[in-house]
């Protein structure tokens, strides 16, 4: 009779250190890809950030290189005015005056 209680606790043994070793293997893959899908849910959402970054500024690019953008820009800071006939330019003589005296005291 106690050979075969000393074979159980033999056997019980043998199986625990068996299955303790796996079950600590499982518990420990289970967290790491956890961990991973944390880190990837973190990295996606920073992603996310950043495209939604990159398209407010391609909306601001595009708002600021729009024609009538430019147009209103150009009136402001360099005074120059749009004309919708572009065969014929007018130009005041003083203009051309003070630009040829311009040109002959740079190249004389």
């Amino acid at each position: 009779m106690k050979k075969q209680r000393g074979g159980f606790f033999k056997s019980m043994f043998i199986v625990l250190f068996t299955i303790a070793p796996l079950l600590f293997a499982y518990m420990f893959f289970i967290k790491g890809i956890k961990d991973l899908n944390a880190l990837k849910n973190t990295r996606l959402e920073e992603l996310r950030e950043k495209e939604n970054k990159l398209e407010v500024q391609r909306v601001e690019y595009q708002k600021l290189t729009s024609e009538d953008e430019v147009v209103k820009k150009a009136k402001d800071k360099f005074d120059l005015v749009r004309i919708d006939n572009l065969s014929t330019i007018s130009v005041n003589k003083n203009q051309i005056n003070n630009i040829k005296k311009f040109i002959n005291k740079k190249y004389d």
